[in-house]
């Protein structure tokens, strides 16, 4: 929700129709918790938008080796592998006060398929974003051809799978007139070139795929296809070959000639922002996205030879790049953890997303991608380069998806934390990777419910009852509140008494058919944590706060509230029945959903058993009832 200027006294909710700051709701907070909330995060996002008016893309403004340091590298031998699976593992440190010597942990497995049906759509629109200060050229459009092409050809090398053109497709033959554009038609002078060099861009240029694996119907996640919307023109001075026909290039035959087409417009400051485009391809391909480039500019200013290292720097560092790239969860995880906030708890999120919302509408509304891409940069500079590509492929679906999703917390692609990733990117994504300082135990016999969650995820294989604990919690933003140490389970109350368990990644490792292979690599040394510990200083008292007149319909908070909660259903401590029967949770619906389920996949074992998980909640329920009179 928007908000104009004053916090009203109460704020209605539906079903609970209770006031703002009910003592006896546990579940909604209380005025003063929503008015600091929505404070802390207008300040921050009006503080990251007033920075970003003065940037401006540059050299150096986009780093994406910045991201290498903990992403493991995409297997060199792929022959005969269309999918791929992996783990991550982890290791618990030496805790004191925890009589547990070593312990390592093992992610659940990720499975992902590196081929697609179509390939994704792209055009070339009317607009000149995303120029660059340093240069008069704009080949940020060019530059992504290429790129989409060196990230196909790559993968289909470590498949030891061929690459063909696409059937004749040229539109475009050696030309020698003066370059000239106008609405529908750019002419692009690529200089002297062999046949195969002009061949290739021939096929990056005209309409459709103009090449494709040749293995069949399924092609690479980063395939593409022109839709031709602006008919390029080539010129150039095409040297004589012995080959009349020649065969599409390897990558790195490619990458040199993208690197000197680089060099005759001065276009190496824009080499990173238009492989990161390529690599959101496959989430662009998932939510049958549009891709929308801007229109090239071309003024002949040859450079020197830096474009040539550059783009073979980033060349070198591809395997690395496509293992985050090339599954569209790891990009939407790693996407959209811009927005969580460590120190917001799920009962608070609407009113941490509505000044978001307040500044980012506007921005999508009217097209401003840029300074989104650099307000989002600002705010996860580890992961900069990625809302960057994202923000300059212009509206696409996951762009009209930044509002809906502060609203409600839905995104386009399915999206949950993944450890693993947060790790290799050094961007947290839950408060599940975050780990504290000191004990567990405060104030005596009270244990904090975001502990006990990352407790009981750590202990789910020496709990009888654990393995829904097996996998993280899919919400990021942590529970609220406190139980009592007598109300844990025993696998979780043997560790109270510790100081809190730190873990370290030690590497992921690939299970192919071949075998499996574990990476390890050095991870970020820098964490954009530090970004947000900065940030939670920002001192409300001190501060110019206007009063909020303030609409709040807890639909994010609701979400989120619901999700982190039913997570633990299965163990539901007494005190915490008010919360767990709160309409935003209401785990025994949830359960009695699963007692369906696991009804209709397995009659014979289920009518045996004497309680489902509803039946048990309710006896649960019964009990605390009857204890309470």
């Amino acid at each position: 929700m928007s908000s104009s200027s004053t916090i009203s006294t109460t704020i209605s909710t539906d079903p609970s129709s209770k006031s703002l700051g009910h003592q006896e709701d546990n579940v909604i907070p209380s005025k003063s918790q929503i008015y600091q909330t929505f404070a802390r995060s207008k300040l921050i996002w009006q503080n990251l938008h007033k920075r970003a008016t003065s940037m401006r893309l540059q050299r150096d403004t986009i780093t994406l080796s910045h991201l290498i340091y903990g992403l493991p590298a995409m297997p060199d031998d792929l022959r005969g592998v269309k999918d791929v699976a992996g783990q991550a593992t982890w290791e618990m440190m030496k805790t004191r006060g925890c009589d547990t010597l070593h312990r390592t942990m093992t992610e659940e497995k990720r499975r992902w398929t590196l081929t697609r049906r179509r390939p994704t759509l792209c055009m070339i629109s009317d607009h000149c974003h995303f120029s660059y200060i340093d240069t008069k050229s704009n080949g940020i459009a060019l530059l992504f051809f290429g790129w989409a092409y060196i990230l196909c050809m790559t993968l289909l090398e470590k498949q030891h799978i061929p690459m063909c053109y696409s059937g004749n497709n040229i539109s475009a033959i050696p030309d020698h007139d003066e370059h000239h554009s106008d609405g529908q038609e750019l002419t692009v002078d690529i200089g002297h070139v062999s046949e195969e060099e002009f061949r290739w861009w021939t096929s990056l240029v005209s309409p459709g795929q103009g090449w494709r694996s040749a293995s069949g119907k399924q092609q690479p996640v980063w395939a593409i296809a022109y839709t031709g919307t602006i008919k390029v023109r080539l010129v150039a001075q095409v040297l004589s070959s012995t080959s009349p026909n020649p065969s599409p290039p390897s990558s790195r035959q490619a990458v040199k000639f993208l690197s000197r087409f680089a060099s005759m417009y001065n276009l190496d400051s824009q080499v990173p922002l238009a492989l990161a485009m390529a690599l959101t391809l496959p989430l662009h391909n998932d939510t049958a996205s549009m891709v929308k480039l801007p229109r090239p500019f071309l003024t002949r200013q040859d450079s020197r030879a830096a474009s040539l290292s550059s783009i073979e720097q980033e060349y070198n560092n591809l395997s690395r790049y496509m293992t985050l790239s090339s599954n569209p969860v790891f990009l939407s995880s790693t996407l959209w953890a811009v927005f969580w906030e460590p120190g917001v708890e799920c009962n608070l999120v609407s009113p941490w997303c509505d000044p978001i919302i307040d500044v980012v509408k506007p921005l999508v509304d009217g097209g401003e991608l840029e300074m989104l891409g650099h307000i989002l940069a600002l705010r996860r500079p580890n992961v900069a380069p990625l809302w960057y590509g994202i923000a300059a492929c212009g509206q696409t679906r996951t762009i009209l998806a930044v509002v809906p999703f502060l609203q409600s917390l839905y995104t386009p692609v399915p999206s949950r934390p993944i450890p693993e990733v947060a790790a290799w990117t050094g961007s947290p994504q839950s408060f599940m990777d975050l780990r504290e300082s000191g004990a567990y135990l405060q104030a005596g016999d009270q244990v904090a419910r975001a502990d006990v969650w990352r407790l009981r995820h750590e202990c789910w294989d020496v709990e009888l009852e654990g393995a829904p604990f097996r996998n993280p919690p899919m919400c990021p933003w942590p529970p609220f509140g406190f139980m009592k140490a007598d109300e844990l389970e025993l696998p979780v109350r043997l560790h109270v008494n510790c100081d809190r368990h730190q873990w370290v990644y030690l590497g992921w490792t690939w299970l192919l058919g071949n075998g499996a292979v574990m990476v390890k690599t050095l991870l970020p040394q820098k964490s954009s944590s530090s970004l947000f510990k900065a940030e939670l200083q920002v001192d409300l008292a001190t501060s110019s706060v206007p009063d909020l007149d303030y609409s709040l319909d807890h639909v994010a908070s609701e979400r989120a509230v619901g999700d982190v909660f039913r997570w633990v259903a299965i163990e539901m401590e007494p005190a915490g029945k008010d919360i767990y029967l709160h309409p935003w949770v209401d785990a025994q619906a949830d359960l009695e959903m699963c007692g369906n389920d696991r009804t209709d996949s397995n009659s014979s074992r289920s009518q045996s058993s004497s309680h489902s998980p509803a039946e048990r909640v309710e006896d649960w329920v019964m009990n605390i009832d009857m204890e309470c009179v």
